[in-house]
C-alpha cells in the first residue's frame, strides 16, 4: 500500500483515493494499517473517503465508543453540503447509532429536494441490508414515482415490493417494522421443504455421512466430533460396519475453518492423521442462489438470507449435491445455522442437528436471534433429527421450542480413560507441591477452562472455607482461560496460595486427576461434562453443580453427589460432601473392571458405546423417512 500511495502522489483523483482507502480496510496488521493510511491521508488530508476509512476500521474491530468519538469531532461543513452529511449518517448507522442516523436522513431529505431521493434510496438500502425490509419500503415510498422507468432506482423498489408481497402472503400478515425479515426469509426457505420426499440410503447401511462444525478448537464438542469420525472410519476400514451398521463410504470432516486463528487446528493433527477426510467450508466457491433453485419464490428468499445462512448455502450446497451426502450431522448451534438450510436444499436425506449443551436462550452471551427461528422451521421437515449428548439438553430445547422430547436422540459423549504417565516437568511440579504440603492427608482438584460459565471464583472461595474447615489438604487446579489471574488474585487475598497448585493447562490431566481424592466442578452452564467421567475413569469421585447433564454423569450417592443448585450452591454442602468422598478415595474396587462404576460407565461412556449409539440412531433416523408426504418439487439431486 505504500508503493501504491507513492503512485497516487501529485494528481490522484478522488475515485483513486477512494479505491485506495477501501484497499486499507482489507489490511490485517495494525501497525501495517496505521502507517499506510497516514501515508495515504498526507495525500489528500481530511479526504471524506480516507477518514471513513479510519472510522469503519474501529467499528470492525468493535470500538464503536471511538468511532462516534472521531464522527462527532469531524466538522462536516454547511448542513446544505448533502453529500458530506449523508456520509456522515451512514457512519452513525454503521456504528449502530440508528437513531441520530435516521434523524439525519430525513433532515437531510427535508432540506434538499433536489437529493431527496438520494438520499432515500441510500437509507433504504441500509434499512434492507439489515433486514428492516417493512421500513426500508417506508422510507423510499414518498420518493417511488420520483425515478424513471425502467431506471436503477425504480428496479430497487420493485425489487423491495415483489419480495414484501411474497413474504406477506407466506406470513399472512405483513411483517411489522421492527421484524427482522432476513430471518423470515430463512424461516419460509426451511418450511419450502416440509413436504419434501426423500429416498433413504440402502436398509442397515449409512451411506455418506459429513460431519459439519465451525472449526477444531479445543472444545468438548470439537473433541468428540473428531473421535467419531477417527473412530468410524476405523471401524469402516477394519470391520466395514458397527453395530450392525454397514459403512459403505467414507466419512468427511467439513469445518468453516482449521486454520490457528482462535486455535481452530487443534485437532487438525488428529484428523489428518488418521486419513479422515477434511475440508475447510470458507475454501469453497461460492455459489450465486439463482444457480442452486429454479423456483422463483424460493429464490428471492435465497437472496435474502442473514449472513451467516448465506455463507453455508452459497458453499455448501452444492458440495452436498457432488459429495452425494446421505447424512449432515451438523454439531453446534452456530454450524446448523449454516449448514441446514443448504443441506436441505441439496436433498440431503437426513439431517441431524447435534446440539451440545443448554439452549442459547438460556446462555444469554452466546444469544442469536435467528435459532429460535431456524430451529422451529427445522423441526417441521421430514428427515430432521435433533441429537443430544445429554437428557437433560434435549429437555431444555425441546421446552424451549415446543417440539416433542421424542424428536430427539440421544448419543452420550464417548470417553476415553486417560493416561496417568506423567511428563518430567509434570512430576517435578508435583514433587516441589507435596513438599510444600508434607502435613496434607488429601488432595482435592479440579480441572476446568478460567472462564464465567464455570464459576472459578466461586471455586476459590469454596477452597478458602474447605481449607480454614480441613487444614490437613491440599489443592490442585488444572486449566488456564482470562480467569486464572483473577482467581490467582482472589487466593492470594484469601492467603491460601501456599495449599493451592495452579498447574495451568496440562496434556497430562490424568496424571493430575491419579493425585486427587476428589474432584470438584462448580459450573453454571454444562452440556455433558466429560471431565466428571474422566475422573471416574480414573477412581476419583466428584462432587458437582447440576448444570446440564452433570447429573447423568455419575451414580448419586456411589460415585459422587450432584449439588442442589448451579448459580449460587451452598458452601456447606460443597465442603461436607467433598469432604465425605474425599476420605473414601481408597475405596476404588467398585472403578475397576467389572466393578458397580466402571460399568455404568463403559455402558454409557466409553467410545464403542458412543459409536454404536451413533450408527443406530442414524439408522432409525433412516427408517423415519418411508412416510414421508411426496414432496410438491424433486430435489436439487433428484433434478
Amino acid at each position: 500500500m505504500q508503493d501504491h500511495a507513492d503512485e497516487l502522489r501529485g494528481d490522484a483523483t478522488p475515485c483513486e483515493i477512494e479505491q485506495a482507502a477501501r484497499d486499507l480496510l482489507k489490511i490485517a496488521d495494525d501497525s501495517t494499517f496505521e502507517r499506510e493510511w497516514n501515508a495515504l491521508d498526507s495525500l489528500q488530508p481530511g479526504n471524506p473517503a480516507v477518514f471513513a476509512t479510519r472510522v469503519r476500521r474501529l467499528i470492525r474491530r468493535k470500538e464503536t465508543e471511538k468511532a462516534i468519538a472521531l464522527i462527532d469531532e469531524r466538522d462536516f461543513g454547511d448542513r446544505s453540503d448533502v453529500i458530506r452529511y449523508m456520509l456522515k449518517a451512514e457512519l452513525l448507522y454503521e456504528a449502530h447509532e440508528h437513531d441520530r442516523a435516521r434523524d439525519l436522513f430525513f433532515s437531510l431529505m427535508e432540506l434538499d429536494p433536489d437529493h431527496r431521493r438520494d438520499v432515500a434510496i441510500r437509507y433504504s438500502k441500509r434499512l434492507f441490508t439489515d433486514g428492516s425490509l417493512t421500513s426500508a419500503i417506508e422510507v423510499v415510498d414518498p420518493v417511488r414515482d420520483c425515478f424513471h422507468e425502467g431506471g436503477k432506482g425504480q428496479t430497487y423498489i420493485a425489487k423491495l415490493d415483489s419480495l414484501m408481497a411474497l413474504l406477506t402472503r407466506l406470513e399472512g400478515r405483513r411483517p411489522a417494522a421492527d421484524e427482522n425479515c432476513r430471518m423470515l426469509a430463512m424461516k419460509h426457505a426451511i418450511l419450502h421443504f416440509r413436504h419434501r420426499q426423500v429416498i433413504p440410503p440402502k436398509p442397515s447401511t449409512l451411506g455418506r455421512l459429513s460431519l459439519i462444525t465451525g472449526g477444531l478448537g479445543p472444545g468438548g464438542a470439537e473433541r468428540q466430533l473428531t473421535r467419531l469420525a477417527i473412530e468410524l472410519e476405523r471401524a469402516r476400514k477394519t470391520h466395514g460396519s458397527i453395530a450392525g451398521i454397514k459403512l459403505d463410504r467414507p466419512v468427511e470432516v467439513l469445518v468453516r475453518s482449521h486454520g490457528p486463528e482462535k486455535q481452530n487446528d487443534f485437532y487438525l493433527g488428529e484428523v489428518s492423521g488418521a486419513k479422515v477426510e477434511l475440508q475447510q467450508i470458507n475454501l469453497f466457491p461460492a455459489i450465486p442462489p439463482s444457480e442452486l433453485t429454479r423456483d422463483s419464490g424460493l429464490l428471492q428468499l435465497l437472496e435474502y438470507l442473514p449472513p451467516v445462512v448465506n455463507f453455508g448455502v452459497q458453499r455448501l450446497t452444492r458440495h452436498f449435491i457432488e459429495s452425494e451426502t446421505d447424512v449432515a450431522s451438523v454439531w453446534q448451534d452456530g454450524a446448523c445455522l449454516f449448514a441446514g438450510l443448504a443441506a436441505l436444499l441439496a436433498g440431503v436425506p437426513q439431517i441431524q442437528l447435534a446440539i451440545r449443551g443448554l439452549p442459547p436462550s438460556m446462555r444469554r452471551h452466546m444469544f442469536r436471534p435467528e435459532y429460535e427461528v431456524l430451529y422451529r422451521a427445522m423441526g417441521q421437515v421430514p428427515g430432521v433429527t435433533f441429537l443430544s449428548n445429554s437428557v437433560s439438553a434435549a429437555r431444555a430445547y425441546a421446552s424451549w421450542l415446543d417440539i416433542p422430547l421424542d424428536r430427539f436422540r440421544i448419543v452420550y459423549n464417548g470417553v476415553e480413560p486417560m493416561s496417568a504417565q506423567p511428563t518430567p516437568d509434570c512430576e517435578k511440579l508435583w514433587a516441589e507441591f507435596a513438599a510444600s504440603t508434607p502435613d496434607a492427608t488429601h488432595t482435592i482438584g479440579g480441572v476446568f477452562r478460567f472462564d464465567t460459565d464455570k464459576q472459578p471464583l466461586l471455586w476459590i472461595r469454596f477452597a478458602a472455607r474447605y481449607l480454614k474447615r480441613h487444614p490437613d489438604s491440599r489443592i490442585v487446579l488444572v486449566g488456564g482461560g482470562r480467569l486464572l489471574p483473577n482467581a490467582i488474585e482472589l487466593a492470594e487475598e484469601y492467603g491460601i496460595t501456599d495449599r493451592i497448585l495452579f498447574a495451568g493447562r496440562s496434556s497430562n490431566v490424568g496424571f493430575w486427576m491419579s493425585k486427587m481424592d476428589a474432584l470438584v466442578l462448580l459450573s453454571r452452564f454444562e452440556g455433558l461434562p466429560n471431565v466428571l467421567i474422566e475422573a471416574q475413569y480414573m477412581g476419583v469421585r466428584v462432587v458437582t453443580t447440576p448444570a446440564g447433564g452433570a447429573a447423568e454423569c455419575l451414580i448419586e450417592g456411589v460415585t459422587g453427589h450432584v449439588l442442589g443448585c448451579a448459580e449460587q450452591p451452598d458452601y456447606d454442602e460443597i465442603v461436607e460432601s467433598t469432604h465425605k468422598w474425599a476420605l473414601r478415595s481408597d475405596e476404588r474396587e467398585i472403578f475397576a473392571p467389572g466393578g458397580l462404576a466402571r460399568g455404568f460407565l463403559d455402558s454409557h461412556f466409553s467410545i464403542p458405546h458412543m459409536l454404536g449409539q451413533f450408527a443406530t440412531c442414524t439408522s432409525e433416523g433412516f427408517a423415519g423417512l418411508d412416510s414421508i408426504e411426496p414432496h410438491r418439487q424433486r430435489s436439487l439431486r433428484a433434478a
